[in-house]
Formats: C-alpha cells, sequence, structure tokens
C-alpha cells in the first residue's frame, strides 16, 4: 500500500499536468463553477510543479536548487508586503501569499515546460 502511495506521488511529480487536470475536473464536477475550478486546480498543482523544477534543475545541474526556490518565495512575499505597506493602510499577508502562490503556478510551470524539453534534448544528444 506504501508503495502504490509513492508511486502516485511521484506520477503526479514527474507528471504535475496530470494534477492540474484532476483538480479542475473534481472541482468542476463537485462545484459547477469553472473559475472556482481554475483556482483549485492551480492551488493543488503548484506545489507538484516547484517540485518538478527543483528535481529537473537538480538531474541537469547536479546540485539542489531547493533551497534558492524558498528563498525566492521569501523575497517575494517579502516585496508583495512592502508594497502592501506602502500603497495600503492593512498589510493582509493572507491576500499577499495566494498571489505569491498564483504567480509561483505560472512562474513554474512554465519553467517546469522549458526544464523538460532541456532535459530531453540533453538526454537524447549524450
Amino acid at each position: 500500500m506504501r508503495d502504490y502511495i509513492y508511486y502516485t506521488l511521484a506520477l503526479f511529480i514527474a507528471f504535475p499536468f496530470i494534477v492540474t487536470f484532476l483538480a479542475y475536473w473534481i472541482t468542476k464536477l463537485t462545484k459547477k463553477h469553472t473559475w472556482k475550478a481554475v483556482h483549485n486546480a492551480v492551488q493543488w498543482s503548484a506545489i507538484f510543479f516547484i517540485l518538478g523544477v527543483g528535481i529537473l534543475l537538480q538531474l541537469l545541474f547536479d546540485q539542489s536548487f531547493f533551497g534558492w526556490i524558498i528563498l525566492l518565495f521569501l523575497i517575494s512575499l517579502a516585496g508583495i508586503l512592502i508594497h502592501q505597506y506602502r500603497n495600503q493602510t492593512e498589510i493582509e499577508v493572507s491576500k499577499a501569499i495566494k498571489i505569491v502562490w498564483r504567480s509561483a503556478f505560472l512562474l513554474f510551470s512554465s519553467a517546469y515546460i522549458i526544464l523538460s524539453f532541456i532535459y530531453i534534448i540533453f538526454e537524447v544528444l549524450s
């Protein structure tokens, strides 16, 4: 049973678009609201794109980049909180986290596609 869970997680990390599609499809069936389904799919699949990009970077460069990824998140969150502090009277941490998380989905899904192609090209050429 434990192996089944490990293999499922490995599949979702290797192919995070499956998680995006499944989360969208399940939310669409249960709530019947398209935009809620899109937001739910983004929220649930972002972590798999982040892990996938970290693993692809590790495979390409033989070095772990997870520390740099965490630093990128912290700097992005700090930048958004500073922007909120200067432009608004209140700081909304939950809103800032949502912005960082949705931006991370866009950034890491794009990076995942690019790094996947680079990794495939390197494997074919070597």
